[in-house]
């Protein structure tokens, strides 16, 4: 990151306050005062992670899954995991997957009522999208199809992933114009939620939008930036301001709030809860209290921001990267 060019600059600035810790900020870049650990999930971790994050060779699934007695869904989700893992891994592509009759019930039953969610509920950007795609509510779509479709449109591919990948493993497909997506489907005990990233959530929620090349655009350079980036406390703040809008952003249009983020629209309790529940705190974005806002991913979301514009959130991701020195825009 650059020095300050003034000492005028330096005594200017404010400190910045990340969970307790405290960061001094010098020119356009912070600096953390005491690296020893971060505060991710509530939980104080490893600075490193952030940075060297780990890559599980075997399929993990978090206490409470609702998959986790049922010993055909394991099996499965194994083979799977297995499957797209080495697809990754070696840069295959997505796999071909032929989808069983329960996981095609699945995907019919929640789709189809997303399907009725998004026209009422969700945004425009995503809504014309979708409609361009054309993902089927019959049908679980292949990847590889959907992939070819999106390199047409906006130069973005599609990258098999065996389950959730570390933030920055994660953004590092997408600096290079990728979008890992699962290929497994939700247990169905709980269609209308899952606590990690599926098929569903991923080909109805992430991938439409990735059809509008400056989504793509705003997209990529977050990932370029949290890929490029060596301070864990800006990869930290890149996946907060990358939760808080691309997987679980609300965004004003004509007057209304409607749903921007992935995570949102592809939940069929998420998209009701988000826009009327008593019980989420729906803010303005402000980028500077989004990146010290922690968050719970296991769980429905009570605490949101609301975008003003998709314009407006494309110039403060590029204010976000100057003012963190790194050197993508």
């Amino acid at each position: 990151m650059p020095p300050p060019e003034t000492e005028q600059e330096v005594s200017h600035d404010p400190p910045w306050f990340q969970n307790g810790i405290t960061f001094a900020t010098v020119g356009d870049a912070a600096f953390m005062k005491d690296p020893a650990t971060i505060v991710e999930y509530g939980v104080p971790i490893d600075p490193k992670v952030m940075i060297e994050p780990p890559d599980p060779a075997t399929l993990e699934l978090d206490p409470g899954h609702p998959g986790l007695g049922d010993t055909a869904y394991l099996q499965r989700r194994e083979e799977l995991f297995a499957l797209c893992r080495r697809h990754r891994r070696e840069n295959l592509g997505p796999p071909l997957v032929e989808y069983t009759p329960e996981e095609t019930r699945i995907w019919r039953d929640v789709s189809s009522k997303l399907d009725a969610l998004h026209r009422a509920h969700a945004c425009s950007i995503y809504l014309t999208a979708k409609e361009a795609l054309g993902i089927s509510t019959k049908e679980i779509p292949q990847l590889r199809h959907l992939s070819a479709r999106l390199e047409d449109e906006t130069e973005m591919h599609l990258v098999p992933a065996e389950g959730p990948l570390a933030y920055r493993t994660f953004y590092s497909y997408i600096a290079e114009r990728g979008f890992p997506v699962t290929q497994f489907i939700r247990h169905g005990s709980h269609p209308e939620f899952t606590p990690e990233p599926d098929m569903i959530h991923d080909c109805l929620g992430h991938v439409p939008s990735l059809m509008n090349r400056d989504y793509a655009e705003v997209l990529t350079l977050i990932g370029r930036a949290a890929f490029t980036t060596q301070d864990p406390l800006q990869v930290l703040a890149l996946k907060r301001f990358s939760w808080y809008s691309i997987e679980f952003g609300l965004i004003e249009q004509g007057g209304q709030t409607k749903v921007f983020g992935a995570g949102i629209l592809s939940s069929t309790g998420e998209i009701p809860f988000s826009l009327f529940s008593k019980d989420v705190k729906r803010r303005p974005f402000v980028t500077s209290d989004v990146i010290e806002t922690d968050y719970d991913p296991s769980r429905m979301q009570d605490h949101l921001f609301v975008i003003p514009s998709f314009a407006w959130l494309r110039n403060e991701i590029e204010e976000l990267v100057r003012r963190f020195g790194i050197p993508v825009v």
